[in-house]
């Protein structure tokens, strides 16, 4: 959510030069820009545990122009073998110069994926697909609310425009995660600039796991492992450590997915969902968010910094795209921030999910 997104109570939000609505994975946001040669066609070698011979592990350039409609086929599509991130080379490039919008930027590999509460986006070249979207929308800030949703419902639906065996198992978890059966499928982070009066600039980031939902956990707690041993130790307890949502990949439900036809797919359903949020914002995809909420009328609880905050029943979300949530003192709509979002019982039945469009 935009930093000063109105009619949400948020418990905490984040500010600086850049304006994060919503969060993928953390790592360390003072990493350097890698801008390698951009190429056709990317299948970096030499990455330990990756193989990307087989043409669905690579992504082609050209072959997602070819897939793209007659709306975006004019925007620049870039694909580099390595970056350190996608959303910092077109954040900086934004800065530079907004009128190099829209522009698509994907890696083989990100050496430095951004975010929030600790996490980095753990990926293999070829099991994972990361992209970035830069793009100029009317308005400032106050106007963006509810984007990070309205990118989960595009990134639903693109998906589901490819041969899945079960679509209806996508699921959207507020604010900003993809979900298949429970587990986080894909992650979205939106980065602001400003783009002159009246305009503003945004990057989206997402990352989708395509195989190996099992490497990926290992991974995960790898990551988690090294990070608890490098903590400092202080005088005050430290918080309990809350599981992260399991990983999923789209292969259960779409065997050997093609790195190229899926991107392809997500950016045609996010040009359409740019212009659609420009003219109406929010509203235009609030009926759609609701029907794939994922945690519909469950019971959760609302975590920030490690500790509980507030417990409840999921309701839906509002006009400004925050979480309704139904409390034993009365109905409270919070905005992102620092806030997570688990089920008290993590083992409790999704909310099915509603006609697709």
């Amino acid at each position: 959510m935009p930093k000063n997104a109105r009619g949400c109570s948020a418990l905490r939000r984040s500010a600086g030069p850049a304006v994060t609505i919503a969060a993928m994975n953390k790592a360390a946001d003072a990493s350097p820009i890698v801008t390698p040669q951009t190429s056709p066609l990317a299948s970096p070698s030499g990455v330990s545990g990756a193989s990307t011979d087989a043409p669905g592990r690579r992504l082609d350039r050209d072959g997602v122009r070819a897939r793209l409609g007659a709306a975006c086929r004019d925007w620049q599509i870039e694909v580099v073998d390595s970056t350190g991130s996608t959303n910092i080379d077109l954040l900086a490039r934004l800065r530079e110069d907004a009128t190099c919008a829209p522009v698509v930027r994907a890696a083989m590999i990100q050496t430095a994926g951004r975010g929030q509460r600790g996490r980095a986006w753990q990926s293999v070249p070829g099991d994972s697909l990361t992209f970035s979207l830069a793009y100029v929308l009317p308005g400032g800030p106050a106007e963006l609310a509810g984007l990070s949703l309205a990118t989960g419902v595009a990134v639903v639906e693109g998906l589901s425009d490819l041969p899945l065996s079960a679509p209806q198992a996508l699921g959207l978890k507020w604010p900003n995660d993809v979900l298949l059966r429970g587990g986080k499928l894909a992650g979205i982070l939106i980065e602001t600039v400003p783009a002159g009066p009246g305009r503003i600039g945004v990057v989206i980031g997402i990352g989708v796991n395509l195989r190996q939902a099992s490497d990926v956990a290992a991974r995960i707690d790898n990551a988690t492992a090294t990070a608890a041993s490098t903590t400092p130790t202080t005088s005050a307890p430290a918080p309990a450590a809350i599981s992260a949502t399991p990983p999923a990949a789209l292969e259960s439900i779409l065997p050997e997915p093609d790195m190229t036809s899926v991107l392809a797919a997500l950016i045609r359903r996010l040009t359409d969902m740019l212009a659609r949020f420009g003219e109406r914002g929010f509203d235009a995809f609030r009926e759609d968010w609701e029907a794939m909420h994922a945690y519909r009328g469950a019971s959760i609880r609302m975590i920030e910094h490690g500790r509980d905050v507030l417990h409840g029943v999921a309701l839906g979300v509002d006009s400004q795209g925050c979480l309704r949530v139904a409390t034993d003192h009365g109905e409270r709509a919070i905005a992102s921030g620092e806030v997570s979002v688990r089920l008290v019982d993590a083992d409790a039945p999704l909310a099915s999910q509603g006609t697709r469009r």
